[in-house]
């Protein structure tokens, strides 16, 4: 073995968590690329009539999303807001695709529109764009085989804006 050269002790841990002393750097998960941050995925759990949400973890894979810090320090995103989300159902087609993986901001919930956001519509989670019309707030699903929903005809929350899709940045407005 070559001097100085520490390998990291065995362990069930998923973290590398053995630093050399004096040698800057934080923790990464296993296999994680060391200028990326982990966003945990997760199942929203959503009631009718409730601002608030639950999650679940998602535990497919690691139950983690890779992000490059770089592109966090360039949204001015901070990762402690973020949660990763699996979408479900075909309505956003083709900006987003059932079982794609979208990273949303908790900490965004101001209604902009063109926008697109994670709902709480009556309980259920969906990725939605928000539009404006007529002095009336709408969910607009991407796929024109879907109508808008106003958002009046139902118990409506924002969860997040979708800040990022795996390979894509989703900033602004569609």
């Amino acid at each position: 073995m070559a001097q100085g050269l520490a390998l990291p002790a065995e362990s069930s841990s998923p973290f590398v968590d053995t630093i050399e002393p004096g040698v800057k750097g934080r923790p990464v998960r296993e296999g994680q690329a060391p200028d990326t941050v982990a966003v945990p995925r997760v199942k929203l759990r959503l009631r009718a009539g409730v601002a608030k949400f639950d999650t679940e973890p998602d535990m497919d894979g690691d139950g983690h999303e890779e992000i490059p810090t770089g592109l966090l320090s360039t949204l001015g995103l901070s990762v402690k807001h973020l949660l990763a989300v699996r979408v479900r159902g075909i309505s956003m087609e083709p900006y987003a695709f059932e079982d794609d993986v979208v990273i949303i901001d908790r900490s965004d919930i101001k209604p902009i529109n063109r926008e697109v956001y994670a709902i709480n519509f009556d309980g259920e989670a969906c990725i939605k764009q928000l539009l404006y019309r007529g002095g009336q707030w709408y969910l607009h699903s991407v796929n024109p085989d879907f109508g808008d929903v106003n958002v009046r005809s139902g118990q409506c929350s924002i969860v997040g804006r979708v800040v990022i899709q795996p390979t894509r940045v989703l900033t602004g407005r569609l």
